[in-house]
């Protein structure tokens, strides 16, 4: 018999994560590794920086990032700033905030990021992150018709 098609679509929503950019921003370096090391499997290409700042800079200066996985309690910037200053900077740009608080939650989702609450599992945030990437994907795309 053939193969049944939709086991091969729902495999394939993910290949969205495979080669994606992702610039984890967390100043706890344990953190950081262990969120990119994650990323890895989902195929995603990770950069780490320790700041808000560095983050910023990168993306000034423009480097290739697909989305932003960032902590929200950060010494130099918190996260809203920085989703504020990413959101001028790049707009479109996914920006995911993992975060233990969730006073930090609904002000992150005001501002257009995504916040997920930490403990989170892998499948959530690769289920998130290829969300996002979905929808700036769609985002980036030139209206049709429109002017």
């Amino acid at each position: 018999p053939t193969e049944h098609p939709m086991s091969n679509s729902a495999k394939r929503s993910h290949a969205i994560t495979q080669g994606a950019h992702v610039l984890v921003v967390d100043d706890d370096v344990d953190g950081a590794e262990a969120a990119g090391k994650l990323l890895e499997t989902f195929g995603c290409n990770v950069s780490l920086v320790m700041s808000a700042g560095e983050a910023l800079e990168r993306i000034e200066e423009g480097a290739d990032v697909d989305l932003v996985f960032s902590d929200v309690v950060m010494p130099d910037i918190d996260g809203l700033e920085f989703a504020e200053r990413l959101h001028e900077l790049r707009p479109g740009l996914p920006m995911i905030f993992c975060t233990g608080y969730t006073s930090a939650v609904e002000a992150l989702t005001d501002c257009g990021a995504m916040a997920l609450m930490k403990p989170y599992s892998a499948d959530v945030l690769e289920r998130v992150i290829a969300e996002r990437l979905q929808l700036a994907r769609e985002y980036a795309r030139p209206r049709l018709g429109g002017t």
